[in-house]
Protein backbone atom coordinates (compact mmCIF):
# COMPACT_ATOMS: atom_id res chain seq x y z
CA UNK A 1 0.00 0.00 0.00
CA UNK A 2 1.26 3.51 -0.85
CA UNK A 3 0.29 6.96 0.43
CA UNK A 4 -0.29 9.70 -2.14
CA UNK A 5 -0.60 13.47 -1.86
CA UNK A 6 -2.80 14.87 -4.65
CA UNK A 7 -1.52 18.35 -5.57
CA UNK A 8 -4.22 20.24 -7.49
CA UNK A 9 -6.38 23.34 -7.79
CA UNK A 10 -10.00 23.63 -6.64
CA UNK A 11 -11.14 23.86 -10.27
CA UNK A 12 -10.00 20.27 -10.77
CA UNK A 13 -11.84 18.95 -7.66
CA UNK A 14 -14.30 16.69 -9.55
CA UNK A 15 -11.49 14.75 -11.24
CA UNK A 16 -9.38 14.70 -8.07
CA UNK A 17 -12.24 13.33 -5.95
CA UNK A 18 -12.92 10.56 -8.46
CA UNK A 19 -9.24 9.65 -8.62
CA UNK A 20 -8.94 9.73 -4.82
CA UNK A 21 -11.91 7.37 -4.45
CA UNK A 22 -10.48 4.95 -7.00
CA UNK A 23 -7.04 4.97 -5.36
CA UNK A 24 -8.60 4.31 -1.95
CA UNK A 25 -10.72 1.52 -3.43
CA UNK A 26 -7.48 -0.11 -4.54
CA UNK A 27 -6.00 -0.03 -1.04
CA UNK A 28 -3.95 3.17 -1.13
CA UNK A 29 -4.02 6.10 1.30
CA UNK A 30 -4.80 9.49 -0.24
CA UNK A 31 -3.97 12.93 1.20
CA UNK A 32 -6.34 15.57 -0.14
CA UNK A 33 -6.62 19.04 1.39
CA UNK A 34 -10.37 19.12 2.00
CA UNK A 35 -10.18 15.88 4.00
CA UNK A 36 -7.01 16.65 5.97
CA UNK A 37 -7.19 20.38 6.78
CA UNK A 38 -9.61 21.57 9.45
CA UNK A 39 -10.75 25.05 10.44
CA UNK A 40 -8.00 26.76 12.41
CA UNK A 41 -5.17 24.67 10.98
CA UNK A 42 -2.13 26.30 9.44
CA UNK A 43 -2.50 25.75 5.69
CA UNK A 44 1.23 25.85 5.03
CA UNK A 45 2.04 23.67 8.03
CA UNK A 46 -0.56 20.99 7.24
CA UNK A 47 0.33 20.86 3.57
CA UNK A 48 4.04 20.65 4.39
CA UNK A 49 3.34 17.78 6.81
CA UNK A 50 1.36 16.03 4.10
CA UNK A 51 4.08 16.44 1.50
CA UNK A 52 6.73 15.12 3.91
CA UNK A 53 4.74 12.12 5.14
CA UNK A 54 3.52 10.49 1.91
CA UNK A 55 5.28 8.06 -0.43
CA UNK A 56 4.32 9.94 -3.60
CA UNK A 57 3.14 13.38 -4.67
CA UNK A 58 0.83 13.15 -7.69
CA UNK A 59 0.64 16.54 -9.41
CA UNK A 60 -2.61 17.00 -11.33
CA UNK A 61 -1.65 19.18 -14.29
CA UNK A 62 -4.21 21.40 -16.00
CA UNK A 63 -4.28 24.89 -17.45
CA UNK A 64 -5.31 26.18 -14.04
CA UNK A 65 -2.86 24.19 -11.92
CA UNK A 66 0.27 25.07 -13.90
CA UNK A 67 -0.51 28.72 -13.13
CA UNK A 68 -1.31 28.06 -9.46
CA UNK A 69 1.22 29.41 -6.95
CA UNK A 70 0.11 26.76 -4.44
CA UNK A 71 0.68 23.89 -6.85
CA UNK A 72 4.05 25.34 -7.91
CA UNK A 73 5.13 25.54 -4.26
CA UNK A 74 3.97 21.98 -3.56
CA UNK A 75 5.83 20.76 -6.66
CA UNK A 76 8.96 22.58 -5.54
CA UNK A 77 8.86 20.94 -2.09
CA UNK A 78 8.20 17.49 -3.58
CA UNK A 79 10.94 17.94 -6.20
CA UNK A 80 13.50 18.92 -3.55
CA UNK A 81 12.54 15.86 -1.56
CA UNK A 82 12.97 13.67 -4.65
CA UNK A 83 16.49 15.06 -5.17
CA UNK A 84 17.38 14.73 -1.48
CA UNK A 85 16.04 11.19 -1.04
CA UNK A 86 17.27 10.07 -4.47
CA UNK A 87 14.07 8.20 -5.24
CA UNK A 88 10.92 8.72 -7.27
CA UNK A 89 8.47 10.93 -5.44
CA UNK A 90 6.68 13.10 -8.02
CA UNK A 91 4.10 11.51 -10.33
CA UNK A 92 2.82 13.85 -13.10
CA UNK A 93 -0.84 13.43 -14.05
CA UNK A 94 -2.15 15.37 -17.04
CA UNK A 95 -5.84 16.06 -17.32
CA UNK A 96 -5.41 18.73 -20.02
CA UNK A 97 -2.92 19.25 -22.81
CA UNK A 98 -0.38 21.46 -21.05
CA UNK A 99 3.44 21.48 -21.14
CA UNK A 100 5.22 19.83 -18.23
CA UNK A 101 6.78 22.26 -15.73
CA UNK A 102 10.59 22.44 -15.92
CA UNK A 103 11.46 19.84 -13.27
CA UNK A 104 9.04 17.33 -14.76
CA UNK A 105 10.40 17.49 -18.30
CA UNK A 106 11.59 14.04 -19.33
CA UNK A 107 9.36 12.27 -16.80
CA UNK A 108 6.78 9.78 -18.03
CA UNK A 109 3.34 11.10 -17.12
CA UNK A 110 -0.13 9.58 -16.81
CA UNK A 111 -2.37 11.16 -19.45
CA UNK A 112 -5.95 11.34 -18.16
CA UNK A 113 -6.99 14.01 -20.66
CA UNK A 114 -9.30 11.59 -22.49
CA UNK A 115 -12.17 10.42 -20.23
CA UNK A 116 -12.64 7.31 -22.38
CA UNK A 117 -9.13 6.14 -21.42
CA UNK A 118 -9.54 6.75 -17.69
CA UNK A 119 -9.58 3.08 -16.62
CA UNK A 120 -6.53 2.28 -18.74
CA UNK A 121 -4.52 5.19 -17.30
CA UNK A 122 -5.64 4.33 -13.78
CA UNK A 123 -4.12 0.87 -14.15
CA UNK A 124 -0.80 2.43 -15.20
CA UNK A 125 -0.88 4.74 -12.19
CA UNK A 126 -1.68 1.87 -9.83
CA UNK A 127 1.26 -0.07 -11.27
CA UNK A 128 3.55 2.88 -10.50
CA UNK A 129 2.27 3.00 -6.92
CA UNK A 130 3.10 -0.66 -6.33
CA UNK A 131 1.16 -3.41 -4.65
CA UNK A 132 -1.68 -2.48 -2.35
CA UNK A 133 -3.09 -4.52 0.47
CA UNK A 134 -4.91 -7.59 -0.77
CA UNK A 135 -8.19 -8.38 0.87
CA UNK A 136 -8.37 -11.91 2.21
CA UNK A 137 -11.44 -13.85 1.05
CA UNK A 138 -14.19 -14.21 3.63
CA UNK A 139 -14.81 -17.60 5.22
CA UNK A 140 -18.27 -19.19 5.12
CA UNK A 141 -18.71 -18.33 8.80
CA UNK A 142 -17.79 -14.68 8.19
CA UNK A 143 -20.15 -14.45 5.22
CA UNK A 144 -22.98 -15.91 7.30
CA UNK A 145 -22.30 -13.41 10.09
CA UNK A 146 -22.32 -10.55 7.58
CA UNK A 147 -25.64 -11.75 6.17
CA UNK A 148 -27.12 -11.91 9.66
CA UNK A 149 -25.88 -8.39 10.43
CA UNK A 150 -27.42 -7.14 7.18
CA UNK A 151 -30.77 -8.70 8.08
CA UNK A 152 -30.67 -7.05 11.51
CA UNK A 153 -29.78 -3.74 9.88
CA UNK A 154 -32.64 -4.01 7.39
CA UNK A 155 -35.05 -4.80 10.23
CA UNK A 156 -33.84 -1.79 12.18
CA UNK A 157 -34.22 0.48 9.15
CA UNK A 158 -37.74 -0.76 8.53
CA UNK A 159 -38.66 -0.24 12.18
CA UNK A 160 -37.46 3.34 12.29
CA UNK A 161 -38.67 4.58 8.90
CA UNK A 162 -41.70 6.30 10.38
CA UNK A 163 -39.58 7.88 13.09
CA UNK A 164 -37.08 9.05 10.47
CA UNK A 165 -39.87 10.72 8.54
CA UNK A 166 -40.83 12.71 11.63
CA UNK A 167 -37.21 13.70 12.21
CA UNK A 168 -36.71 14.87 8.62
CA UNK A 169 -39.89 16.91 8.74
CA UNK A 170 -38.69 18.57 11.93
CA UNK A 171 -35.20 19.16 10.51
CA UNK A 172 -36.67 20.89 7.47
CA UNK A 173 -38.83 23.08 9.70
CA UNK A 174 -35.69 24.49 11.37
CA UNK A 175 -34.21 25.67 8.06
CA UNK A 176 -34.70 29.12 6.52
CA UNK A 177 -37.81 29.99 4.53
CA UNK A 178 -35.69 30.23 1.37
CA UNK A 179 -34.45 26.66 1.79
CA UNK A 180 -37.92 25.35 2.65
CA UNK A 181 -39.39 27.01 -0.45
CA UNK A 182 -36.65 25.68 -2.77
CA UNK A 183 -36.83 22.20 -1.22
CA UNK A 184 -40.62 22.11 -1.65
CA UNK A 185 -40.28 23.07 -5.33
CA UNK A 186 -37.63 20.44 -6.05
CA UNK A 187 -39.31 17.71 -4.00
CA UNK A 188 -42.50 18.27 -6.00
CA UNK A 189 -40.75 17.63 -9.32
CA UNK A 190 -38.32 15.05 -7.91
CA UNK A 191 -39.94 13.21 -4.97
CA UNK A 192 -36.94 10.86 -4.79
CA UNK A 193 -34.81 13.80 -3.59
CA UNK A 194 -37.05 14.55 -0.58
CA UNK A 195 -35.26 12.38 2.05
CA UNK A 196 -31.96 14.09 1.21
CA UNK A 197 -33.23 17.64 0.74
CA UNK A 198 -35.26 17.62 3.96
CA UNK A 199 -32.16 16.84 6.03
CA UNK A 200 -29.09 18.00 4.09
CA UNK A 201 -30.16 21.09 2.12
CA UNK A 202 -28.00 24.07 3.07
CA UNK A 203 -27.27 27.67 2.09
CA UNK A 204 -24.20 29.35 0.61
CA UNK A 205 -24.31 33.13 0.68
CA UNK A 206 -28.15 33.01 0.84
CA UNK A 207 -28.29 30.56 -2.08
CA UNK A 208 -30.32 27.41 -1.22
CA UNK A 209 -28.41 24.24 -2.18
CA UNK A 210 -30.49 21.14 -2.85
CA UNK A 211 -29.27 17.74 -4.05
CA UNK A 212 -30.67 18.42 -7.51
CA UNK A 213 -28.85 21.73 -7.82
CA UNK A 214 -25.60 20.29 -6.45
CA UNK A 215 -25.68 17.39 -8.91
CA UNK A 216 -26.32 19.89 -11.71
CA UNK A 217 -23.32 22.01 -10.68
CA UNK A 218 -20.95 19.05 -10.40
CA UNK A 219 -22.17 17.64 -13.72
CA UNK A 220 -21.52 20.96 -15.44
CA UNK A 221 -18.11 21.22 -13.79
CA UNK A 222 -17.18 17.75 -14.99
CA UNK A 223 -18.26 18.52 -18.57
CA UNK A 224 -16.71 21.98 -18.82
CA UNK A 225 -13.69 21.51 -16.56
CA UNK A 226 -15.01 23.83 -13.88
CA UNK A 227 -17.98 25.81 -12.58
CA UNK A 228 -18.02 29.19 -10.83
CA UNK A 229 -20.06 27.74 -7.97
CA UNK A 230 -17.10 25.54 -6.99
CA UNK A 231 -15.28 28.73 -6.06
CA UNK A 232 -18.21 29.81 -3.91
CA UNK A 233 -18.24 26.48 -2.06
CA UNK A 234 -14.52 26.86 -1.46
CA UNK A 235 -14.79 30.50 -0.40
CA UNK A 236 -17.49 29.76 2.18
CA UNK A 237 -15.91 26.44 3.25
CA UNK A 238 -19.03 24.44 2.32
CA UNK A 239 -17.44 21.38 0.69
CA UNK A 240 -18.10 19.32 3.82
CA UNK A 241 -21.84 20.01 3.58
CA UNK A 242 -21.77 19.18 -0.13
CA UNK A 243 -19.87 15.96 0.56
CA UNK A 244 -22.34 14.87 3.25
CA UNK A 245 -25.25 15.51 0.89
CA UNK A 246 -23.69 13.46 -1.92
CA UNK A 247 -22.70 10.62 0.43
CA UNK A 248 -26.22 10.46 1.90
CA UNK A 249 -27.73 10.39 -1.59
CA UNK A 250 -25.34 7.62 -2.65
CA UNK A 251 -26.24 5.58 0.43
CA UNK A 252 -29.94 6.05 -0.29
CA UNK A 253 -29.51 4.88 -3.90
CA UNK A 254 -27.47 1.84 -2.79
CA UNK A 255 -30.08 0.97 -0.20
CA UNK A 256 -32.87 1.09 -2.78
CA UNK A 257 -30.90 -1.19 -5.09
CA UNK A 258 -30.56 -3.83 -2.37
CA UNK A 259 -34.21 -3.74 -1.29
Amino acid sequence: MSSIFLSHTSIDKPFVRKLANDLRANGHTVWIDEAEINIGDSLIGKIRDGLDSVDYVAVVLSKASVESAWVQKELEIASNREIKDKKKVVLPIKIEDVPLPGFLEGKLYADFSKPSEYDEKLKLLLRALGDSKTVAPKTDEELQRIKEELELAKAAIKKHKSEFKKVTEYTLSTKSEAIQKRVAEENKSHPEYAPINNVYAFEVDDIPITIGYLLHVLRKASMKGGHQFEWILTLYNKWDEADRMIEAYAEMINAKETE
